[in-house]
């Protein structure tokens, strides 16, 4: 025998003069309400916490937005502070350059230079020295002394066939040994140049002169002014661009400096 279906009742009854209400649930009905009732706070539950992540990463995004932007600025600033110290450091070589600070290479002694030329000591047919050769003589063969006044800014690279010596516009340019003038013009990339033969092997070349005050076929001395130092041709600022020729291959100019 089926049992009988058990009901709540809830009764209305107004304060007023109005009729009374009944309504009647079974238990059933109310367990299904509230079935419905945690399903569906359940689900706001769900809703609530899924929003609170996304508002959360919102802000976490915010926040690394902030951060990459406060990066840039300091990245920006470093750049500024970069390009300052270059700015200050070209300013400072054309000040060495105006008043004449010379910063040279190591040099090196001349028996060492002179192991490096043999046309300098004039072999003789025996394979020895001639013993008449002075020492003065296979001095100012080489070219042993700064050919101007001035600061090296650029040394000897793949890339750079000789050594950039800032100067003052206007200064002069000094034979580096004794020898030929061989070439006194104008060159598209080195504007007025003058190259020296100072033996079978040994030739210097001076570019980038304002003027030159020698020509073809004279003959020169060590120390003797040649031109005055300019930027003619491809050049950024006033410089003297050397350099010495070895059995026709370009050599590092600072191997030849000689302690006087």
């Amino acid at each position: 025998m089926k049992k009988p279906e058990r009901y709540i009742s809830i009764f209305i009854v107004p304060h007023h003069k109005g009729t009374q209400k009944e309504l009647d649930f079974s238990y059933s009905t109310l367990r299904w309400l509230g079935i419905l009732g945690a399903f569906l706070l359940l689900v706001i539950l769900l809703l609530v916490v899924n929003y609170g992540h996304i508002f959360w990463r919102a802000g976490q995004y915010e926040l690394m937005k902030k951060r990459q932007v406060e990066m840039e600025t300091q990245f920006g600033r470093m750049g500024e502070v970069n390009a300052e110290i270059a700015r200050l450091k070209a300013v400072e070589n054309k000040l060495n350059a105006m008043l004449g600070i010379s910063r040279q290479p190591d040099t090196l002694k001349l028996e060492q230079i002179t192991t490096q030329v043999p046309a300098a000591t004039a072999i003789a047919a025996g394979g020895q020295p001639s013993a008449g050769l002075a020492a003065e003589s296979r001095r100012t063969t080489v070219p042993a002394i700064m050919p101007c006044k001035g600061w090296i800014s650029a040394g000897m690279s793949p890339g750079h066939t000789g050594i950039d010596i800032a100067a003052r516009e206007g200064d002069p340019v000094w034979a580096a040994a004794d020898g030929e003038v061989s070439f006194a013009g104008w060159d598209n990339y080195f504007g007025n140049k003058i190259e020296i033969k100072h033996s079978d092997k040994l030739n210097t070349m001076y570019g980038h002169n304002a003027k030159l005050l020698v020509k073809v076929g004279d003959n020169i001395t060590q120390g003797q002014v040649i031109a005055l130092v300019g930027t003619t041709g491809q050049s950024s600022g006033p410089h003297l661009h050397y350099e010495v020729h070895l059995n026709g291959q370009a050599v590092d100019p600072a191997n030849y400096l000689v302690n006087k």
